[in-house]
């Protein structure tokens, strides 16, 4: 488990600052004894959207009397899955708070004299995903986002505070075949299908992760579509200027900034990010429906972060460059008594035109764009939350149009906080949906 203390947030982060591991015990499997690894010369702590849970690193070096007269690997000792009590603060005094367990021990450096090693945690719910117990093997009816909250409480024990899920409109009836929690968590996601003020969402396309929050399944519509000002629960806004001080507007500094400028037009077509085909086998009739779809028909309403997609060569735009093949899925576990089921046999059980095109499609626009940056250490960053960038101005005309492309609103797929010898800063790997600058900083002195 993972807790989040928010505080004041940052101000005028020009620099690395001073941060402080402020609880650091691992605790022994064999009798319970405590060591404390404050003095760890490398702790790393990592969210990503690409994961199912959150990650931890530290790097400690022990002399031969560490612990109980022996190095840390002889003394407690080292064997995985060990308990793990993490509180690390920012020089604000925002608090991250983890419970976790040891999953890799790797030595770096070991002599008569001291041991270095680098320690990998992670979330219990990762460790309890490969255990038989825990395998989903009941057979669930209703509504998607109800039954991925039954998964997360009852087969992940995760607590029921911890746990954010979006309500989907659609249901899907399935059996879970002992497969893993979080396979069929991520395989729900890709099925749903949002409920927008209890009418269907723009688009399918869920995203699971854990933060320091808890665990979330939401959609990328509403990912995309959050507010990022901090008063909104938003990252803030950033910029990158050549002045000491922060501008006004803006909640802090962008020390680095890194924009991936690499696009892989053969890759971003065959995996179907602008126009699908979808091919639907009916076994009953043998007979078979082609279905097309054109992300730029719904470009409106899927487009969150930037003004547009990228527009493609028209002698390429008309084709579809990615094919997919189901069988139609009806009559397969309809819901209620033997009767009601053969009622129903002949109903649809997944609403497969409707849902899978936009669902590739969504997954495939995710990362249109995307940047990493460097900002002073700040713990109240969350991996889901959008947050707005802006780099500074230029006399060279060139310059001030690569700078509206590479602004604006985005969507942090990854946070890094790395404290290294007391000093701390965090790392944000941005993605956005989109390209071309959208939006603009609260109160700021830079306009759209």
């Amino acid at each position: 488990m993972t807790r989040g203390i928010r505080g004041s947030g940052a101000k005028n982060k020009n620099v690395f600052e001073e941060c402080n591991i402020k609880k650091a015990i691992i605790t022994a499997n064999t009798d319970g004894f405590e060591a404390d690894l404050r003095k760890a010369s490398v702790v790393e702590y990592q969210e990503s959207m690409f994961s199912d849970t959150i990650d931890v690193s530290l790097i400690i070096t022990s002399s031969s009397s560490g612990v109980r007269g022996k190095n840390l690997m002889e003394g407690l000792p080292l064997v995985g899955t060990e308990d793990f009590n993490l509180a690390i603060e920012d020089a604000n005094g925002n608090v991250i708070e983890s419970e976790l367990v040891v999953n890799k021990v790797t030595p770096i450096e070991s002599t008569t004299q001291k041991e270095s090693i680098m320690l990998e945690f992670t979330s219990e719910q990762f460790i309890r995903n490969e255990e038989r117990s825990a395998a989903v093997t009941k057979r669930y009816d209703g509504k998607i986002s109800e039954n991925m909250r039954k998964i997360l409480i009852d087969n992940l024990k995760v607590d029921e505070d911890n746990i954010d899920i979006e309500e989907t409109n659609n249901n899907y009836n399935f059996i879970g075949n002992t497969r893993k929690p979080f396979y069929i968590l991520n395989w729900l996601c890709k099925k749903s299908i949002p409920s927008k003020d209890g009418k269907r969402g723009e688009s399918a396309g869920y995203i699971f992760f854990q933060n320091a929050d808890g665990f979330h399944c939401v959609s990328i519509d509403k990912l995309f579509s959050q507010d990022h000002s901090r008063d909104k629960g938003g990252a803030g806004s950033y910029i990158q200027a050549g002045q000491p001080e922060t501008p006004v507007g803006y909640d802090g500094r962008i020390i680095n900034l890194t924009a991936d400028n690499r696009f892989i037009a053969n890759q971003k077509l065959r995996m179907g990010a602008y126009k699908t085909r979808l091919v639907i086998f009916d076994p009953f009739n043998c007979k078979y429906d082609v279905i097309e779809q054109d992300a730029y028909d719904t470009e409106e309403g899927t487009t969150h972060a930037g003004k547009r997609l990228p527009i493609i060569n028209k002698k390429f735009a008309g084709e579809a460059t990615r094919t997919t093949y189901m069988l139609r899925d009806t009559g397969t576990l309809p819901t209620g008594d033997v009767e009601e089921q053969v009622k129903k046999n002949e109903e649809e059980s997944f609403e497969v035109e409707s849902i899978l095109n936009q669902s590739i499609r969504r997954y495939n626009q995710f990362s249109i764009g995307s940047i990493e940056v460097d900002i002073g250490a700040d713990f109240t960053i969350r991996a889901g939350q959008t947050i707005f960038i802006d780099t500074s101005s230029s006399s060279n005309e060139q310059d001030q149009e690569t700078n509206k492309e590479i602004g604006g609103k985005y969507l942090i797929a990854v946070v890094k906080h790395a404290i290294r010898n007391g000093k701390g800063i965090t790392k944000l790997g941005l993605v956005r949906d989109s390209v071309g600058r959208e939006g603009k900083p609260h109160n700021g002195s830079m306009v759209n």
